[in-house]
Parts: structure tokens; C-alpha cells; sequence
């Protein structure tokens, strides 16, 4: 079991992910480069005593893209929505949901085409591999 402290930074990413789900449409380009099936590899940003807990909590996680439309597994949970790019450059791609509105932006940054990280909360990512 994870101690309180993780548990609870586990909801929010878990809740965070959620609000990625219901959304507008969504632009070329960006969306392009979200599509497919992404399985979370580690978390990085939380302190040392947490880092077990936490990569195995983002091992559990994976993301579905496909047109607009997104698909987030937390072990046993799936929620699934749409979304829409706001803004994208060589390295990043931001979206928004209608439910949050744009002050509440998700940006997952690439590394390569096989590669990104999820920013979760300041400081605090989730990197996935494309699969």
C-alpha cells in the first residue's frame, strides 16, 4: 500500500489525466504526433522516498490518442473523451478540455518520436513510451 502522501500526489495526476478527457476538437500537426497507444515508463520530480511508489504508479499508467479523442488507464480505471491542441512547437504539444477551459493547459514534451513527458504539476513528470 502507498503511504498517504503518495497516494494523494497519485490522485491528483490521476485527476489531472481525467480532465484531460472531456474536450472540443483538435488541430493537425499536434494531435499527429499524440496519436497512439503510450504506456508510463517512470515519474520523475518527487522526492527520493517516493520515487518506487511512484514509478510504479506511472508503469500503470497508459494513454490512448486517436483523432480527438483520449483514453486514460489507471490499473483498473479507464476514462475516455475528447481534447483539443492549443499550441504545439518542435518539441511540445499543449492541450485543453472543455471542462477546464485554457487556464488549465497539459503540455506532454518529446523526446524523440517514441518518447514523451507528461507535466503533471510544476517540477513533476510522467514519462510514457509510444507502443
Amino acid at each position: 500500500m502507498m503511504p498517504w502522501s503518495m497516494r494523494k500526489t497519485a490522485l491528483v495526476a490521476v485527476g489531472l489525466l481525467l480532465l484531460l478527457a472531456p474536450a472540443m476538437g483538435c488541430k493537425k500537426g499536434g494531435a499527429a504526433r499524440l496519436e497512439g497507444h503510450w504506456r508510463g515508463i517512470k515519474a520523475s520530480g518527487v522526492p527520493s522516498e517516493q520515487v518506487p511508489s511512484a514509478n510504479l504508479f506511472a508503469a500503470g499508467m497508459e494513454l490512448d490518442f486517436h483523432n480527438e479523442q483520449v483514453s486514460v488507464h489507471t490499473g483498473s480505471e479507464k476514462q475516455s473523451g475528447k481534447f483539443r491542441v492549443v499550441k504545439e512547437d518542435k518539441s511540445s504539444v499543449t492541450i485543453v478540455t472543455d471542462q477546464d477551459g485554457t487556464d488549465d493547459q497539459q503540455t506532454f514534451v518529446f523526446t524523440d518520436d517514441k518518447t514523451m513527458e507528461w507535466a503533471v504539476l510544476p517540477g513533476k513528470t510522467i514519462q510514457f513510451v509510444r507502443q
